[in-house]
């Protein structure tokens, strides 16, 4: 009796699940070194980003609003790594604390 085989053909784009698939492996790979990576975002968030922030506000006159934008940054990335969660959850966190930093320090600085 011969082995009966069907093909399936996905609907996704081939360039979405092409970095999709690749995020996925490598946030797999990155498991392992969950704590060094929770380590890494909060020694960068709390050492890098948000010194140079108030620094930059206290030397251009930055607002309340900006400081508030900032801790709560802070927290968006602080929350999932005392959670315990998966790296897969700490990565976009720490992306859009940056992303927010950043923006907020070029709103000052122009």
């Amino acid at each position: 009796m011969a082995t009966l085989t069907h093909s399936t053909i996905e609907n996704t784009p081939a360039m979405a699940s092409d970095w999709l698939t690749a995020y996925e492996n490598y946030v797999t790979k990155a498991e392992f070194n969950r704590i060094g990576w929770a380590a890494t975002a909060i020694a960068v968030q709390g050492c890098i980003l948000s010194p140079t922030l108030l620094l930059i506000m206290a030397h251009y006159g930055g607002g309340d609003w900006q400081f508030l934008t900032s801790m709560l940054c802070f927290l968006l990335v602080l929350v999932p790594i005392l959670a315990a969660m998966p790296v897969k959850y700490i990565f976009p966190t720490f992306i859009i604390s940056l992303v927010i930093h950043l923006l907020v320090i070029m709103i000052d600085l122009l």
